[in-house]
């Protein structure tokens, strides 16, 4: 049998699970570049000067277009049958999902609930991104 998570799901199942991760990266990213108010509101800032929201509108698409670009290249590797590569970027991707979470937990809100739906989206990434590295 085969270490968790690999032996979960067949490759076109990985595949097709990082397809569904991805189309998340991009659909966030969208709504971050498009909602700014929305998505600072969905992880707990919420600003409260003329400063401040327009800080927050710049904010927020640094984080999206960063997750449209990461999404971008994951279609091109998913179109192009390249499901290690899927792998690796996903699997480093951990690192932005954590760093985003260590950030938000210094927000206003602290470690309220969003930051355990954070903590899931990590690891939910890292197990994909191992998932679809080791098929």
């Amino acid at each position: 049998m085969s270490p968790f998570p690999i032996g979960l799901l067949s490759q076109p199942a990985w595949r097709q699970v990082g397809l569904g991760l991805t189309t998340t990266f991009f659909a966030l990213g969208v709504l971050a570049i498009a909602s700014p108010v929305t998505a600072a509101k969905s992880l707990g800032v919420l600003p409260t000067t003329p400063e401040g929201h327009e800080i927050n509108q710049k904010s927020m698409v640094f984080l999206g277009i960063r997750d449209v670009a990461v999404a971008s290249s994951l279609f091109w590797f998913y179109a192009e049958g390249k499901t290690r590569e899927m792998g690796v970027l996903i699997s480093s991707w951990v690192l932005v999902c954590v760093t985003d979470t260590w950030v938000a937990t210094k927000g206003p809100n602290g470690l309220d609930s969003g930051i355990g739906i954070l903590c899931v989206g990590a690891v939910v990434t890292g197990c994909v991104g191992l998932g679809l590295l080791s098929v």
